[in-house]
């Protein structure tokens, strides 16, 4: 009787978990989507009582429904990933090309904020993954470091085989992970930074995005420090 009141105690206790997660999760997404709609409500309401031009407010009314749309791709994937409905195809594929071509995709905006990218491969390792889904990993985690290192820091990716899997990390030169928030930096809608705004930072999004990909892979990820400066964020993936 007293295992099974320790079992009913340990459930309650996960159920509570669950609902308050899920109340946070609708705080912060109405907190974010009301953001970008405010603004496009400010300018169309500006346009409508002849304030101004039509033509001023178009390139800001896209870019607030870029916004919203990334905002919307992103919780209906982890929608698909919490529910373990998302189906991928996995085949042996190497990373070489997959990591060229992250970081080609993020190349234009390491440059403006003057952050030098690079990679570190060691051989030509293959792996047991999605290809397009470890892109798609490789993306969220260099946006994140990117925006957070300084000016004239850098980002690198280093993929090293091991005995059963390929450990792919993302290093950077930036402030560092909180000493409290090592353990939170995969949570939906984390931010390094307590005024949460998701006009510089994103919705907080990638991350737990990121978690839930590599986990649906078979492999595991996790963030910790640099010695020196700077924080560096690990997953695996499975070999043959």
């Amino acid at each position: 009787l007293a295992e099974l009141g320790t079992s009913f105690n340990e459930m309650a206790a996960s159920v509570e978990e669950l609902f308050d997660a899920r109340r946070q999760l609708v705080a912060w997404a109405s907190h974010d989507l009301r953001t970008p709609l405010a603004s496009m409500q400010a300018m169309l309401e500006a346009v409508e009582d002849g304030l101004v031009e039509p033509e001023r407010y178009v390139p800001a009314l896209k870019q607030q429904v870029d916004a919203l749309r990334v905002l919307v791709d992103d919780l209906f994937e982890l929608a698909r990933l919490d529910a373990g409905v998302l189906s991928l195809e996995l085949l042996e594929a190497p990373l070489a090309g997959v990591v060229r071509s992250a970081l080609d995709g993020l190349e234009a905006e390491a440059e403006a904020r003057h952050v030098a990218l690079a990679a570190r491969i060691d051989g030509d390792p293959t792996a047991i993954c999605a290809p397009d889904k470890v892109e798609r990993v490789l993306l969220n985690l260099l946006t994140n470091a990117i925006r957070h290192t300084p000016s004239d820091g850098s980002v690198a990716v280093v993929v090293e085989p091991l005995e059963r899997e390929v450990r792919v990390s993302v290093e950077d030169t930036g402030e560092g992970i909180p000493p409290d928030s090592a353990k939170r930096v995969f949570d939906h809608f984390w931010r390094g930074d307590r005024s949460r705004t998701s006009e510089t930072g994103g919705a907080g999004l990638g991350l737990a995005i990121a978690h839930g990909l590599v986990e649906a892979q078979g492999g595991r990820i996790w963030a910790e420090n640099v010695a020196g400066g700077g924080a560096r964020v690990s997953f695996t993936l499975p070999r043959r």
